[in-house]
C-alpha cells in the first residue's frame, strides 16, 4: 500500500511539473491505455479532455481535424472497435512528440 501512495504521489507531482504539451502526450498515453483495457469510460473521458484542450483560434484548420478524430472516437467508443481507436490515438501520439515535443527540445 505505501509503494501504491508514492507511485501516487509521483504521478501527481509529474502531472503538475508538465507543460501543455507534455499534458497532451500523457492524455494519448492514458486513451491508448483504456483502449488495451477495454475501458470505454476512461476513453471516453480522455476524449473530452483532448476535445477540451483544443484552440480553434490559434489551431484554425488542424483543430479542426482533431475534433472530427476526436469526435468520431467518441462515437466508436459507445460500442465500436477501440483498436481502430488506438490505432488513430498511437498515430496522433507520435506526430505530437515529433512535431511539437521533439521542436521543443531543438
Amino acid at each position: 500500500m505505501h509503494t501504491a501512495l508514492r507511485m501516487r504521489q509521483y504521478q501527481q507531482q509529474a502531472i503538475m511539473t508538465a507543460s501543455p504539451e507534455q499534458l497532451i502526450a500523457k492524455l494519448y498515453d492514458l486513451g491508448i491505455a483504456a483502449c488495451h483495457r477495454q475501458d470505454r469510460a476512461k476513453l471516453r473521458a480522455v476524449l473530452k479532455e483532448l476535445i477540451g484542450s483544443l484552440n480553434f483560434e490559434k489551431g484554425g484548420d488542424i483543430a479542426q481535424g482533431l475534433y472530427n478524430i476526436y469526435e468520431f472516437c467518441l462515437r466508436e467508443s459507445i460500442s465500436g472497435d477501440l483498436n481502430l481507436i488506438q490505432e488513430l490515438l498511437d498515430e496522433l501520439r507520435t506526430v505530437w512528440k515529433e512535431a511539437v515535443i521533439g521542436r521543443q527540445a531543438a
